[in-house]
């Protein structure tokens, strides 16, 4: 009798932990095909929940620059995590953003759109047919995706039209907001598409000199150990996640800021994506966008010991200045309209956005001239 009274405690005890599973696992599934997207709020702000697999410190410094704004830019919701880089762009995905700028003109600055393919990477509404030459592969941050315009007006799609007038080219955008050059060379070593000939755009430098509280290879290691892998699996949950959003208190952030990637491992990352690249048989360039001065020189330094071609935008722009009304008539009109007193203080707002970084419209057109002018030489 005893043994038959511990049987069936046995069987409820099964019994309820598979309710429990089937509950839990059902409400999963209703989260998944309801298309479900968690977030988290910040103030009387909405944020996409990827943004909490950023640094504390970085993550923090975007909600202070959100309600500095007073709106979450709309592009933020393109991305998803990643257990490799932290975060990527959806695959299959497409969306018009038209709150991205500042606060001041998110009515004035035309929308843009993004749209990506099966691998996560941004690519045109109309994909080109490809051809049977080299391909031009960009590996960058938010100045080479494209960030603010439409991708065939992005710096490498115009250089690779140009390309095409004396040699067949492919191109292919692997750039990323807000990705470092640690996270760059995580992406290359995962590239086996690089032919003999083909070239190679890169550009990182401005996230990597971001306060942080982790260095990017510090937060790479801890995700991929073998409790990393088992706490992202477990928190990914949408169950988790929608648990997430209920608003329960957070412990108050205590750090001391670092910065993304340091100077030395910085350098360490350029060296090793050109002899990556050259290893393959490509042909290296480096854009240096919106640097930190050290960052900038350390980058200056390393790629011209490795004699390559080295570009420092936006500087390299300036003697344009006193063109650009004739040559881009209509965009000038309407980048002046909106910035209005502004581009007459600061004249590099006729190729720059507000936040004199990001390149915009016409200083993507110009940056496809200057780099074309000078690698048509070579390509042919």
């Amino acid at each position: 009798m005893a043994s038959l009274k511990s049987s069936k405690k046995v069987q409820s005890f099964w019994f309820s932990i598979v309710v429990v599973f089937f509950f839990f696992g059902f409400i999963e599934l209703v989260l998944r095909v309801s298309g479900f997207e968690p977030t988290f709020h910040y103030k009387s702000y909405t944020i996409p929940s990827w943004m909490e697999e950023m640094d504390p410190v970085v993550l923090e410094k975007y909600q202070q620059f959100v309600a500095g704004q007073g709106f979450v830019n709309e592009d933020a919701y393109a991305y998803e995590p990643d257990l490799r880089y932290g975060y990527r762009l959806k695959p299959n995905f497409s969306t018009t953003v038209q709150n991205y700028s500042s606060a001041l003109m998110v009515d004035k600055l035309p929308p843009w759109t993004i749209v990506s393919n099966a691998e996560g990477f941004r690519v045109s509404s109309n994909e080109p047919t490809k051809t049977e030459g080299r391909t031009l592969h960009v590996l960058g941050d938010s100045s080479s995706f494209g960030w603010g315009v439409e991708y065939e007006k992005s710096y490498s799609s115009q250089l690779t039209e140009k390309l095409n007038t004396i040699s067949p080219f492919n191109m292919r955008n692997l750039s990323l907001p807000g990705f470092s050059s640690f996270q760059g060379k995580l992406l290359w070593q995962e590239l086996d598409d690089i032919k003999k000939g083909d070239w190679v755009i890169l550009s990182f430098g401005w996230n990597d000199a971001y306060p942080s509280l982790q260095t990017d290879r510090r937060q790479f290691n801890l995700r991929n150990s073998v409790v990393g892998k088992i706490n992202w699996e477990l928190k990914h949950l949408l169950l988790f996640r929608w648990m997430r959003t209920w608003g329960l208190p957070k412990r108050a952030l205590d750090h001391t800021e670092g910065l993304r990637v340091p100077l030395s491992q910085y350098r360490e990352n350029l060296e090793a994506l050109v002899e990556g690249v050259r290893e393959k048989g490509g042909n290296p360039v480096f854009v240096n966008v919106c640097n930190p001065t050290a960052y900038r020189d350390a980058a200056k330094e390393t790629i011209e010991n490795k004699k390559i071609p080295f570009f420092n935008f936006p500087s390299v722009l300036k003697p344009y200045l006193s063109s650009i009304h004739d040559r881009f008539p209509d965009l000038f009109v309407t980048y002046f309209e909106a910035y209005g007193e502004g581009m007459e203080d600061d004249p590099m707002l006729a190729f720059l956005f507000p936040d004199r970084c990001h390149p915009n419209e016409i200083g993507h057109s110009l940056m496809a001239e200057v780099l074309f002018e000078t690698l048509k030489g070579e390509i042919r």
